[in-house]
């Protein structure tokens, strides 16, 4: 079982470029959702308020899903989602259902707190932006020197939806 910090410490070392891997997703979640050890602080306006353990909420889920469809105690329910471990296509569901559940609620028009962690305080909420024309450097050819030669063109652009990102400093970062 990969500890979480490990593999973030990993991935961060192998780094070449930022880019999206979908393979780097699925194996952090998955860490996540198996390694019990891994707990995330908590801030506030006051500091430290307590800690977030996802592998932890996640055994419980499964443990109450257990109990609920098959009657038994909770306390055997807990034992059997104990052993579980997650498996990748648990973590790549569990990623689906995140972005889906991001994107979804941003629909509302409502800002998402993504929760006060030790040097961060990030919030979103979707924003349209309106259609425009935008001008970009068009390559027309290759001068006698070689080099490549530009004009300005300009391209509609429909309107669409983006996100805004608040991460303001946070006041327990500030004392």
């Amino acid at each position: 079982m990969e500890k979480v910090n490990d593999l973030v410490k990993e991935i961060k070392t192998n780094l070449t470029h930022a880019s999206s891997s979908h393979k780097d997703e699925v194996r952090v979640m998955r860490a996540m959702l198996n390694d019990t050890s891994y707990e995330a602080g908590v801030y506030d306006k006051s500091g430290k308020i307590g800690t977030v353990a996802p592998a932890k909420e996640f055994k419980s889920m499964i443990s109450n899903v257990i109990s609920t469809t098959t009657k038994i105690s909770k306390e055997e329910a807990d034992s059997l989602a104990a052993l579980y471990d997650a498996k990748k296509s648990d973590a790549e569901s569990m990623v689906n259902i995140s972005k889906e559940f991001i994107n979804t609620y941003l629909k509302t028009d409502r800002k998402i707190g993504l929760g006060g962690r030790e040097k961060s305080n990030v919030s979103i909420i979707r924003k349209e932006v309106g259609a425009s024309t935008r001008s970009y450097p068009k390559q027309v050819g290759i001068g006698a020197d070689g080099k490549p030669v530009y004009e300005k063109a300009e391209v509609k652009v429909s309107p669409y939806e983006s996100v805004k990102v608040y991460s303001p400093c946070p006041a327990w970062v500030k004392k």
